[in-house]
């Protein structure tokens, strides 16, 4: 339910109607803002609308410029509707192509270069455009196939990873719905949520479960090559975190990249991005870059500044990265993590 503040609406023969200043603020892409999800009622409260702020019905300055965005808004809602995926605040509904409806209710919507992510308490869903179905494709083959050794690396590294809960198609595009911890969190919201920056020690402890990720991917001779706050979501408690966004770029060790979000063209070595092969130091280089951002610098630049930054790490987070990630964890787990901060403890 919509609900306008009183300078927002007048009272026309005992009905509430939105104001020209109400319908105005309408974003272009929220017609579910004022429409509801029904084309039948939907084209009845257009022709409502339409004969309040039609021109013709009412001349009043500003009345043209209303009608013509309803007008559009009542064409993005009916794009939306046939297209499978309505939104209202807190609510996703999805059609699939097979008939069946999908309802999300979801905590926070991001957008993102491929579509929308929507988080919920549980689960994760993207929706990804359909000009990028081969990058969903390659996202699924991808997951579905990372290799483990036995049931016991099953076990430790399954937790770091996505699992499908479903996955479907709309006109529109395409939707994977991914598991998620209740306790974990994006790690984008989180950073904005402490105001841009985290206290070195819990960068530590981030950057130390990306590793252990990025030790996994070496074994499975991937490149994930997206490796970004964007796309890891971490349990503060249980200081660990999962790898559940981005997977539309991993590639083969080797093989040609398909594509690269902006944040690896800018941070992946010089080399790889030259050749655009999969290559380890992508994902080592993009853990470096996330610790800097965590800690209030992308670029590195300014942490020479920070005191509370440990030398020790900060060395770390601006060397090039090694070509092993199981010898850049053990550097940083043996060393940085020693030299920085002394004997190892639990840190709430």
């Amino acid at each position: 339910m919509l609900v306008f503040s009183a300078m927002e609406v007048v009272v026309m023969n005992d009905k509430i109607v939105l104001t020209a200043e109400a319908l105005l603020a309408i974003g272009a892409t929220e017609p579910e803002r004022l429409f509801s999800a029904d084309e039948a009622t939907m084209k009845q409260q257009f022709r409502a609308l339409a004969a309040r702020w039609h021109p013709d019905r009412c001349p009043d300055t500003g009345t043209t410029e209303v009608f013509q965005h309803v007008s559009r808004l009542y064409e993005a809602a009916l794009q939306k509707l046939r297209g499978g995926i309505w939104q209202t605040p807190g609510l996703l509904m999805i059609k699939a192509t097979d008939g069946a409806t999908y309802k999300i209710r979801y905590r926070k919507e991001r957008a993102f270069e491929l579509g929308r992510q929507f988080i919920a308490k549980e689960v994760v869903a993207y929706v990804i455009e359909n000009d990028y179905a081969d990058l969903f494709d390659n996202a699924l083959a991808v997951i579905g196939r990372l290799p483990c050794a036995d049931p016991r690396m099953a076990a430790e590294i399954n937790r770091y990873l996505p699992e499908v809960v479903s996955q479907f198609a709309t006109a529109e595009g395409r939707v994977v719905v991914l598991k998620k911890g209740a306790d974990q969190v994006l790690l984008r919201d989180l950073l904005e949520h402490l105001g841009g920056q985290i206290d070195a020690r819990h960068v530590a402890w981030i950057i130390s479960s990306l590793l252990n990720v990025a030790c996994y991917l070496d074994y499975a001779q991937l490149a994930h090559n997206a490796i970004s706050a964007d796309n890891w979501f971490i349990s503060p408690a249980q200081h660990s975190g999962a790898l559940l966004g981005g997977w539309w770029y991993a590639v083969r060790q080797g093989e040609a990249m398909r594509a690269a979000p902006a944040m690896t063209i800018n941070y992946a070595p010089f080399e790889v991005m030259t050749n655009r092969r999969g290559d380890s130091r992508t994902d080592l280089e993009l853990i470096r870059a996330v610790g800097r951002e965590l800690l209030g610098d992308i670029s590195g630049m300014r942490l020479s500044r920070a005191k509370a930054v440990p030398p020790p790490m900060l060395d770390w987070l601006r060397r090039p990265a090694q070509r092993s990630a199981v010898d850049e964890y053990q550097t940083w787990a043996n060393q940085v993590l020693k030299d920085s901060f002394g004997k190892r403890r639990f840190v709430e």
